[in-house]
């Protein structure tokens, strides 16, 4: 189960309130303070980059090449992708005709050339969505009606997959035989179907400004379910498990064979339990703290490649 603590505090004693507003004044002034001197703050001002983030996802790229210019189609789903830096990077890297994917629990405009849905990644009517989205169905005869700057498409989808229910063509894109011959030209075919996404990436926990606002029902209420670090580093880091093992969970059900994931973790007791999980589903595993990262911060990275085939979600979330 998610746990995710709301920023909103109720039956808290008046005096604790007075004390937390005195700490929290104290902490933005500190954040204010280091942001301004912040070569990477200042660099991803004039590359138009959404965030320093951007700069992190650059260096854990060079490092394992998670993306390929050369490699055209390639499908990238960025989990909690907002403010979008993240995603700016992934359509940079990528070749023209990749599709980029971001989905976000909180509403954010997407840069350009990447398409976005507001939704609950924990839900399996996400992972529809995204399956929809990447569908050779959807792409042949909705992608012309996509925004041509952002692809909001939040509303087309939900039509789409209201109207696909019940057919045939609904059960070829969201069931599959778990027994099939991958030598088969076919079931490769219902492999990618099943098995979408060739990357995914999760910066999941990275605390942004909110500036425009609405929640919808996919969401369950997203300004009380928005994880933001709290400064108490055994509570940040099991946040952090919970946001990792959802997009460990999205990779099980999404990732294709060979695939490639990395998110980010807060350091804590229970993270070799997450490194073992990891190990359970990708053939090659890695930790890094990309230099972008500040040295005083908890965060690393775990990047997970050459994803495995035929597993069991529930042995390596078992043990």
């Amino acid at each position: 189960m998610l746990l995710v603590y709301s920023r909103i505090r109720n039956n808290v004693p008046f005096s604790l309130c007075r004390i937390c507003i005195r700490y929290n004044s104290n902490s933005q002034n500190r954040w204010l303070n280091r942001q301004l001197g912040d070569p990477y703050t200042k660099e991803a001002k004039v590359q138009n980059l959404r965030s320093r983030a951007a700069f992190k996802l650059m260096q854990i790229d060079d490092k394992y090449r998670l993306f390929n210019k050369n490699k055209s189609n390639r499908r990238i789903l960025d989990l909690g992708y907002a403010p979008g830096a993240w995603s700016q990077v992934a359509q940079q890297r990528s070749s023209s005709n990749s599709m980029i994917l971001g989905v976000d629990i909180l509403p954010c405009e997407p840069p350009h050339g990447v398409n976005s849905i507001q939704a609950n990644i924990l839900a399996k009517r996400t992972h529809d969505l995204i399956r929809l989205f990447y569908s050779k169905h959807f792409q042949l005869n909705r992608r012309d009606e996509l925004h041509e700057n952002h692809g909001y498409f939040q509303n087309m989808l939900e039509e789409e997959l209201t109207h696909l229910k019940d057919t045939e063509l609904y059960r070829e894109i969201f069931t599959s035989d778990d027994n099939y011959d991958i030598s088969n030209t076919n079931s490769t075919l219902k492999e990618r179907e099943k098995f979408p996404v060739d990357v995914i990436i999760s910066d999941m926990y990275e605390p942004w400004p909110q500036t425009t606002g609405f929640w919808n029902n996919i969401t369950n209420q997203a300004y009380f379910r928005m994880a933001n670090t709290s400064g108490l580093s055994i509570r940040d880091h099991y946040q952090s498990i919970d946001l990792c093992d959802a997009a460990l969970v999205t990779a099980i059900d999404l990732l294709r064979p060979l695939g490639s994931f990395v998110c980010k973790l807060y350091t804590g007791e229970e993270e070799n339990l997450f490194k073992k999980r990891m190990e359970a589903v990708f053939n090659d595993v890695h930790k890094f703290k990309p230099d972008a990262s500040r040295n005083e911060s908890r965060e690393t990275y775990y990047i997970g490649l050459r994803k495995r085939r035929n597993i069991d979600k529930l042995k390596v979330f078992g043990n």
